[in-house]
């Protein structure tokens, strides 16, 4: 997957390859069009005698004998430093030949992979052998607005080999890139393709052939659009044209994704013949935001009285991405009072301020017209000598593994979108050749600023769970640093000892995830001092807690795991990414490279769902991450400054609850003719066998219908990223559609209700779905779950609360109803005793906002001892 490094006339040339690929060179934004251009590397200008010697001895083997298990690893030995000569010197790499021969040198005898490696070799010698066979690609760049039709034509002409008759084109799709649904039948309808030549003897049939990997069905195939070529012959100089989204009949044209990308990727792959091997010849239109729908403010969670700091307003379109189009000003306000107006300065808005007094501020950011509104973090405002929180994001993804975008676009989002302190631009080493591990690591040093961004280098070790499971590998420093990767190091304990063989313990944080698990049982505890405890892909608090009953001393922390280039202000995006991305707190005196990195050494982290929710919390004085000298008198204390009021605040001891406090449940009278009552869904995420993947996703569609009352509202807590969906029925006020997804965690809708009365009730028709998720379990299948038909009472309140479980397998899935307050306290402090006589007890906290957002603390022990 490396790039080209020429330019012609302010347009990025790239090779073109033979398989799914997925290119990753930004395009300037005034560009229309693009020429890529099929070059290839002359065979002496990258291979060493040596290995251009081993490689042609390759080239003629595999013509003699198909790979086998027996020669497969050789072959694939082989083949590893071939593509990665290529990639050094400027060749690009389809991105399904890494992982081809990544799996046949972790899993030698994967069978799968070893007839794949054929494919791969052939395509390397075809590369080798005919470098001008490809011709050009001219297409039409953007940009263009997200989720929104618009045209884009892509014209191919060809170079030196001939497309016969039964060869053709296939129009191949990411498999996260959102397009609408094309289709080549219907010119009247939405995202309809058309095809034409600039040579007339030629005519075109449409069929669909299957396509596994990246541009198709990732895991499995699926049926992918291609135009045979019928009759006739296409020569060097005809053209070939396509229209993704042609309006010439009717048609609307092709729905954009919805989200913004530098590199949106809409692959072709090209056969010359009807037997003949499938060439890909991919592009990058560029695809930008709407107008402006919403605002969001990011400021230090903690400062001094009049300390100078940022305060930075970022304009948004309602699926997140930067808004396009008229950016207003805005005015700041604390309290209902006016604190600062501020003249805009684009998308992102960036000013310096301070506060003069202690305290705790919500500043909450309107447009001068007043449509746009939008909050910050809190902001705890101090004199106290105290370490300061720094937000990071330690685990995402861009178009350099199964993602989309570039490394560039990523580290600019987590600087200026997310306004991160820290970040990892952790790819899988499946899927990163030796190039690309030189931009990662070029970046780290081009992006790090001290005082104000730090970057560190890493990647993903990626193992299926039952050999391991995913780990995300960080280092302090990006100089001389090597991947230890799963080719050569396929176990976790060989992970760890090539993890000491080459770099000091000390400069290297280890971080396992849940969703392709990590193996609890063993854990390095000098490597390894924080778990991810929720994603993206779901909210995995079990993850944590097998570590900790392991006796590991491990704490906590979050990540997006976002695969957009959208590391730290991630929306979710469906699937197995079906809710916002975490955030990882790191504790440190300042916001420097050896100070964050010694904070995450130190267990000095806590883990949110995205909120950046201010949490202290001790035992007998002692910090999160800390082991307090033994006592059998424990004072357990904290404070929490939430992102909305809180509802829920638990103490766990050893695994369990210990003390929970509830502060927004309503307190007066059942009879109100009125009220608010918070609706939550809540599905169990952790595995069924001990070492599986965690279940999946549990949705949740049907209907609701309110007898007995009048329905006045019926709204998601977290309407800031849109996990969940409602559909109002025009002439039944009192019933409405809804859906949403949960996985380890809880979704809620905040319900009105008027004019009730002793027979209220919500009815619930819940229809039977499947359950999903990417990290599929190996053991224990994705289920479907039953429909399921039920009633809650506002009589049955019972301490303000009805419930409703249903029975899936071992896990019981529950929707409850409570009747609330809407404004609650943000701000507390709790402190609970106890006593124990037992060394090594391990107290943990977890917050749990009325707006659904969640923050774990890193434990505290007492006494005992770590494992060494």
């Amino acid at each position: 997957m490396a790039i080209i490094n020429s330019i012609i006339s302010g347009v990025t040339v790239l090779a073109l390859s033979l398989s799914s690929v997925n290119v990753l060179a930004a395009t300037p934004a005034a560009t229309p069009a693009a020429t890529l251009e099929g070059t290839a590397l002359a065979a002496a200008d990258y291979l060493p005698d040596d290995l251009r010697s081993r490689v042609t001895r390759l080239k003629a083997d595999i013509d003699v004998l198909p790979t086998d298990p027996a020669n497969a690893k050789a072959r694939a030995e082989v083949m590893w430093e071939w593509l990665n000569a290529y990639a050094v010197n400027g060749g690009y790499i389809p991105v399904n030949a890494t992982r081809v021969v990544s799996t046949i040198l972790g899993q030698p005898g994967n069978i799968t992979a070893i007839k794949a490696l054929d494919e791969v070799i052939r395509e390397f010698t075809f590369l080798d052998d005919f470098p001008n066979a490809l011709g050009t690609l001219n297409a039409d760049l953007g940009p263009f607005t997200a989720r929104t039709y618009a045209t884009i034509n892509q014209t191919y002409t060809v170079g030196e080999r001939s497309i016969q008759t039964g060869g053709g084109v296939m129009v191949a799709r990411h498999f996260i890139a959102n397009f609408g649904a094309w289709q080549a039948n219907e010119a009247s309808a939405a995202n309809y393709i058309s095809i034409k030549s600039s040579n007339p003897k030629v005519s075109f049939a449409v069929t669909s052939l299957p396509l596994a990997g990246m541009h198709g069905g990732f895991r499995n195939t699926r049926p992918t659009l291609t135009f045979k070529l019928a009759s006739g012959t296409l020569i060097e100089g005809d053209t070939i044209t396509l229209t993704f989204g042609d309006t010439s009949s009717g048609s609307p044209g092709l729905m954009m994704p919805s989200m913004s990308s530098d590199h949106m990727p809409l692959p072709l792959y090209l056969s010359f013949t009807a037997s003949g091997q499938f060439f890909s010849l991919p592009i990058q239109p560029k695809i930008t935001g709407q107008p402006i729908h919403g605002v969001a403010g990011f400021a230090p969670s903690i400062v001094k009285p009049q300390e100078k700091f940022k305060l930075s307003i970022r304009a948004q379109d309602k699926f997140f991405n930067r808004a396009s189009g008229p950016i207003p000003n805005w005015t700041v306000s604390l309290d209902n009072e006016t604190w600062l107006e501020v003249d805009s300065e684009g998308v992102i808005t960036n000013k310096e301020v301070s506060l003069l007094n202690e305290g705790v501020y919500f500043p909450v950011i309107t447009s001068v017209d007043g449509n746009i509104s939008g909050e910050t973090n809190p902001i705890l405002v101090t004199s106290e000598d105290r370490d300061r929180i720094y937000w990071g994001d330690t685990h995402g993804h861009s178009g350099f593994a199964e993602g989309i975008g570039t490394p560039d676009r990523f580290m600019q989002w987590a600087r200026d979108d997310a306004r991160l302190d820290y970040v990892t631009h952790s790819e899988h080493d499946v899927w990163l050749d030796d190039a690309e591990w030189d931009v990662l690591r070029d970046n780290v040093e081009k992006y790090t600023e001290q005082g104000e961004f730090i970057a560190y280098l890493g990647y993903e070790w990626t193992v299926r769970n039952i050999d391991g499971g995913h780990h995300n590998v960080l280092y302090r420093t990006p100089q001389n640093r090597l991947r230890i990767p799963v080719q050569f190091y396929p176990t976790l304990s060989q992970l760890y000892q090539g993890l000491r063989n080459h770099a000091a313990t000390r400069d290297v944080v280890v971080i396992p995830h849940a969703h392709q698990a990590g193996d609890y049982r063993q854990s390095d505890p000098d490597l390894e001092p924080l778990v991810e405890v929720m994603s993206q892909h779901g909210s995995f608090e079990w993850f944590g807690k097998m570590y900790l009953q392991q006796g590991n001393q491990v704490g906590f922390t979050a990540a997006s795991d976002n695969h957009l280039s959208q590391p730290g202000y991630s929306a979710p995006l469906g699937g197995s990414l079906s809710q916002r991305g975490g955030l990882g707190a790191i504790m440190a005196r300042e916001r420097t490279t050896d100070a964050i990195f010694d904070g995450m050494k130190g267990l000095r982290s806590y883990a949110t769902t995205g909120d950046r929710i201010i949490l202290d919390f001790a035992v007998n004085g002692a910090q999160m991450g800390q082991r307090a000298p033994f006592s059998e008198s424990r004072v357990i204390s904290g404070k929490v400054i939430g992102t909305a009021p809180i509802d829920t605040i638990t103490v766990i001891k050893n695994g369990d609850m210990f003390w929970q406090e509830s502060y927004i449940d309503y307190k007066g009278s059942k009879t109100s003719k009125t009220g608010t009552f918070l609706l939550s869904f809540a599905s169990e995420s952790q595995p069924f066998h001990p070492g599986d993947n965690p279940r999946g996703w549990r949705a949740w569609e049907g209907t609701l219908e309110v007898h007995n009352a009048d329905l006045v509202s019926f709204e998601s807590v977290d309407s800031g990223f849109y996990r969940q969906s409602t559909e109002h029925f025009k002439d039944k006020p009192n019933q409405l559609r809804f859906s949403t997804k949960t996985r380890g965690d809880t979704s809620s809708y905040l319900l009105r209700l008027e004019n009730i009365q002793r027979t209220t009730r919500l009815q619930f028709d819940i229809v039977e779905n499947a359950e999903t998720g990417g990290g599929p379990p190996v053991y224990r299948p994705h289920k479907r779950v039953p429909a399921d038909s039920f009633s809650l009472a506002i009589r049955d309140l019972d301490g303000n609360k009805v419930n409703h479980t249903q029975q899936v397998d071992a896990y019981t899935d529950s929707t409850v109803l409570r009747q609330v307050i809407e404004s609650g306290e943000r701000v507390i402090s709790f402190e609970v005793k106890d006593s124990s006589a037992r060394q090594g007890d391990y107290y943990y906290v977890r917050v749990v906002l009325a707006n659904d957002a969640i923050a774990w603390s890193s434990p505290v022990w007492v006494g005992g001892h770590a494992k060494r």
